[in-house]
């Protein structure tokens, strides 16, 4: 049996875990994200280390924030700002003297639920997640799709509303239909006072607050209008949604609702089929497990 290790590297948090050759995750963990480059090298190296005190690992996966070039150059980072401008294949290769392959977060997912998700049955699938951003993954004829520039399934970016005052940013995707600023900041906005989470703006909603019901309401129909943008636009077979908020069945079946609302107003949608909508099968550890794949030489190191 081989073994590989997966790193998920977020601003908050570092998950990793060993993985073998079938995706199996035979041991995980996670630390605080250091604030420095440096120190996040030598909590990688001292994982591998450890880990190989017990299995010969094969190579290393890394999942980061940002764009990346398929050399391992890091274009963005996301919150993880010593990463910018830096080949981070190279670096880790020569601190560790692994086998060293670099992944966008939401690509690392999107490999996840090819290899072994809810993907894996289908040539041709998007997944999208929605978090504090949005951002996502493609699969095009079984292989992942980057992007001349290596920035595609950047949903996030996409303006989804008219632009005010020149301030594009705020017309965005992510500003504009995400977990932070679509669901919880729309609500808190309009309750000053309280400040609320996702969680309890659902509870909220359960109760009968009115207030939350028609925030949520308009975060399922602004985030479905990006979900049915991207599918007129690559017709996959199916939509993966992850993100935490994805295991909650209602989010899953508002949006599914919008969605098909959308395609049903639409006097040409009719005889389009259109993609099934599900949630990612691998949540927290979604990471670990496509930079593991990306290390085993999935799709040929896509």
């Amino acid at each position: 049996m081989k073994y590989y290790i997966g790193f998920d590297i977020g601003g908050t948090d570092i998950k990793f875990g060993l993985v073998d050759e079938t995706g199996n995750v035979i041991a995980k963990d996670r630390t605080q994200t250091p604030l420095s480059d440096i120190e996040i090298y030598d909590v990688m190296n001292r994982v591998i280390r450890d880990y190989e005190k017990d299995y010969r690992v094969e190579a290393v996966g890394v999942s980061v924030p940002g764009i990346v070039a398929d050399d391992g150059f890091m274009i963005t980072a996301g919150a993880i700002g010593d990463f910018y401008g830096i080949n981070l294949k190279d670096t880790l290769e020569d601190i560790t003297g692994k086998s060293v392959f670099i992944e966008n977060d939401a690509n690392s997912a999107a490999l996840a639920e090819k290899w072994n998700g809810n993907a894996k049955d289908y040539k041709n699938s998007l997944t999208v997640v929605v978090g504090t951003g949005i951002g996502g993954g493609i699969i095009v004829n079984d292989e992942l799709y980057r992007g001349g520039n290596f920035s595609a399934g950047e949903f996030g970016f996409m303006i989804v509303k008219p632009i005010e005052a020149h301030d594009t940013r705020e017309a965005t995707y992510s500003m504009v239909s995400s977990v932070q600023f679509g669901l919880i900041e729309s609500y808190n906005d309009a309750e000053a006072m309280e400040s609320y989470n996702g969680k309890e703006i659902y509870e909220l909603a359960q109760r009968g607050d009115q207030k939350a019901q028609d925030v949520i309401a308009s975060f399922y129909d602004k985030l479905a209008i990006g979900i049915f943008n991207i599918s007129v636009t690559l017709d996959p077979e199916i939509i993966l949604i992850g993100g935490a908020i994805s295991t909650n069945d209602a989010f899953m079946d508002g949006l599914r609702q919008s969605v098909n609302a959308l395609k049903d107003n639409h006097v040409n949608m009719g005889l389009v089929k259109f993609p099934e909508i599900k949630k990612c099968r691998f949540l927290n550890d979604a990471g670990i497990i496509g930079a593991a794949y990306k290390a085993k030489g999935g799709m040929h190191n896509v």
